[in-house]
């Protein structure tokens, strides 16, 4: 009897242990009954806070084709849209999140016409104090803080807490090349940033961007042009070559 008393205190104690461990682990609830809308919402955000906005904006359609009420991605979809468009979408956001969870309630509010920018800025504050195992919302939260010290000090703790989100890498990258004028600095992150993240457009975007504000146009050619074969969209980077292509030609006619 005892044997099977101890028995069961284990496996009771196993399982409070396990729902303990659930429970701490606080991230915001997409309500959504499509795993493959839910996959293609994971993959645009994966792009989003990668700076990849034609490629989250191709996966947040997709994703909503198969659940048109997919209330976080409404939002984001908000914010990736301009005039009418962008006006439907949050339209459409609100409304669908009547129903739907308190996060997702406060996550559809940021697309409320009257907002400010420090409106925005504190309700990712409340949402990353509710759910601050959210890697989505931490990114957010970082790049809504006032000021470039409060940004930089806030990417330095997503990074502790998240180590393996590569694209926090490229946030601080420019913090160091922009705020700090640490160019040695930046160039570590990026480097780490396409270590990570190689299959991206991004890294080699932003590798670009650091070599051509160093003054090295050979290699900011050689990233942009690597951007444009992960993808040939990639208009920052059409635009930069084209800039480096009219310069040369402007010095060579001298």
């Amino acid at each position: 009897m005892k044997q099977i008393t101890a028995s069961i205190m284990s496996i009771l104690i196993m399982l409070l242990l396990s729902v303990q461990g659930i429970s701490q682990n606080k991230k915001m609830t997409w309500t959504t009954k499509s795993k493959a809308a839910d996959a293609l919402a994971s993959s645009g955000v994966n792009h989003l806070i990668n700076v990849e906005l034609p490629q989250a904006y191709s996966d947040f359609t997709a994703a909503l084709k198969l659940d048109p009420n997919f209330t976080p991605v409404l939002v984001l979809m908000s914010n990736l849209t301009q005039g009418e468009t962008q006006k439907v979408y949050a339209q459409r956001a609100l409304k669908s999140a009547s129903n739907k969870t308190e996060g997702e309630k406060l996550f559809a509010s940021l697309v409320q016409e009257k907002n400010t920018r420090e409106d925005r800025s504190n309700i990712f504050t409340k949402l990353h104090s509710m759910f601050p195992d959210g890697e989505m919302l931490a990114a957010f939260y970082v790049r809504t803080r006032a000021t470039p010290e409060e940004r930089f000090a806030a990417a330095q703790e997503f990074i502790k807490k998240f180590p393996n989100n590569a694209a926090m890498y490229n946030t601080i990258a420019y913090y160091y090349m922009q705020d700090k004028k640490d160019n040695e600095m930046a160039k570590k992150n990026l480097e780490k940033y396409l270590a990570m993240y190689p299959e991206g457009t991004n890294p080699y975007d932003s590798m670009g961007e650091y070599y051509l504000n160093t003054g090295d146009t050979a290699n900011a050619s050689k990233y942009y042009t690597m951007a444009l074969e992960k993808y040939p969209f990639n208009h920052t980077s059409l635009n930069a070559l084209q800039k480096i292509a009219d310069d040369k030609k402007k010095g060579d006619m001298k």
